[in-house]
């Protein structure tokens, strides 16, 4: 049989929860205008504003980006702008913007070792998570120009939406080097419905895959037997689910 015929924004959506989706979608961007890299921020919940570095590419190495991206997520300045640039997008819709770091910017060093000029910066939001992805320009290509800025924009929205739904299929890609089949590491990821979870919610749901029953889960937890009953329900509220079988597929299906 002959593979369905698709154009190249097919091809790139088709690639989305594999490997090398980066790449791809980077060389996509590529043919609006020049950018070095690109990497996104996730927030599951903007009443707890915890961003989490969710996908990157590009001519910097891993280890540079993630060191990058510690530093700044270590600074409360940074998280907030992060949150707030989040905040103001339209809800259901997208805000871009163009940006270079003022000199008293925390993140002007980390531009100016890195070679990197500017950015542009797509955020949205959609009930109570968010995302902010963000395109930097390499030095040796100039600043971003109109022309440059106008194809950019009509290929970023796509781009964004893209990074957002891998994000939404399989967390954040900061977590892959180490995969775990629990709910408290898919809790960490920011992976789909169990970013809602709470901390003990996970816990339950990680005694759900071990097999262990609702006493033992009380005894291991020091909690109720009642109180464990409580938190599988609401966890399966949460997940959309309605049994520990189902949270068994799911948690070893997310994680695998």
């Amino acid at each position: 049989m002959r593979p369905l015929p698709r154009d190249a924004a097919a091809r790139l959506a088709a690639s989305v929860p594999g490997p090398g989706f980066g790449q791809r979608l980077l060389a996509h961007i590529r043919t609006a205008a020049s950018i070095a890299n690109f990497g996104a921020f996730y927030i599951a919940d903007r009443a707890r504003p915890d961003p989490v570095l969710s996908v990157w590419s590009g001519e910097m190495s891993d280890y540079w980006f993630n060191r990058n991206a510690r530093t700044i997520l270590s600074n409360p300045f940074l998280r907030d702008d992060i949150a707030s640039r989040i905040a103001a997008a339209p809800e259901g819709g997208l805000a871009i913007e163009h940006w270079h770091p003022p000199s008293h910017d925390p993140r002007a060093p980390i531009y100016a070792r890195d070679g990197v000029i500017e950015r542009v910066t797509v955020s949205s939001r959609t009930g109570r998570a968010g995302f902010l992805s963000f395109y930097l320009r390499g030095a040796e290509a100039g600043p971003i120009s109109a022309p440059d800025l106008a194809r950019l924009k009509s290929v970023l929205p796509l781009a964004h939406e893209l990074i957002g739904l891998r994000h939404r299929i399989v967390g954040s890609e900061a977590f892959h080097f180490a995969p775990r089949a629990s709910a408290t590491a898919l809790r960490e990821r920011s992976v789909a419905g169990f970013a809602s979870l709470s901390m003990r919610e996970a816990q339950v749901c990680d005694l759900i895959v071990k097999g262990i029953s609702v006493a033992g889960s009380a005894l291991e937890l020091g909690v109720s037997e009642n109180t464990i009953r409580t938190l599988r329900r609401r966890a399966y509220r949460k997940l959309g689910l309605t049994s520990a079988t189902q949270v068994v597929a799911l948690v070893l299906g997310a994680g695998s």
